[in-house]
């Protein structure tokens, strides 16, 4: 077997092994959500898009990240400089604009559908909001912290980053789903 091959494998698998049961513990934090997703009509559409979202956007900045990385615009250290700010500050952008047009997609896509019961466009957009920018915030200082460890031990982050974030992404987003449905329920009138 090729070098290359087996070094892929080698970062690769086992990592992809802590990712599955990642994602069973964000299945079962999910199970755990029943009585909210039956309680908030518009829910259960926006987790799946939430989830994809912050996917994407966090898997978007590690590849960036993994690519500065390798050409040396990014030193393997906790330090900013330009590209490391820019990349931070787009994806931070990018959480809070997507999470608000999310809620707006999905309060438009359940009335589309005609699903019974009442979703407020208040409430999804805010549940959204809420749960999309905390999650961004975490996921996008998680990538910096990740790209930057895995380049300093010696791994590709290319082989790393995406794997991690997608896994962890769903769970933290998850929670802050979670807890963007409490504290909306607070909020009297939406």
């Amino acid at each position: 077997m090729d070098s290359e091959i087996r070094s892929i494998l080698k970062e690769s698998i086992p990592l992809l092994i802590i990712c599955s049961i990642g994602g069973v513990a964000a299945g079962v934090i999910l199970g755990g959500m029943e009585y909210e997703l039956l309680e908030i009509p518009g829910l259960l559409i926006l987790l799946p898009a939430s989830l994809g979202m912050r996917g994407n956007i966090s898997g978007a900045l590690g590849s960036r990240l993994s690519s500065a990385l390798h050409l040396g615009l990014i030193e393997p250290e906790l330090k900013w400089n330009k590209s490391l700010k820019n990349n931070v500050l787009a994806a931070i952008f990018l959480n809070v604009l997507m999470s608000l047009l999310l809620g707006t997609i999905v309060y438009m896509a359940y009335e589309i559908a005609d699903f019974e019961g009442h979703a407020s466009i208040l409430k999804l957009t805010a549940i959204s909001l809420i749960a999309g920018t905390l999650a961004g915030l975490v996921l996008t200082f998680l990538s910096v912290f990740l790209a930057i460890l895995t380049y300093s031990r010696g791994f590709d982050p290319d082989n790393m980053l995406m794997p991690a974030l997608s896994t962890v992404g769903d769970i933290i987003t998850v929670f802050c789903l979670l807890f963007a449905v409490k504290i909306v329920g607070f909020i009297p009138y939406i």
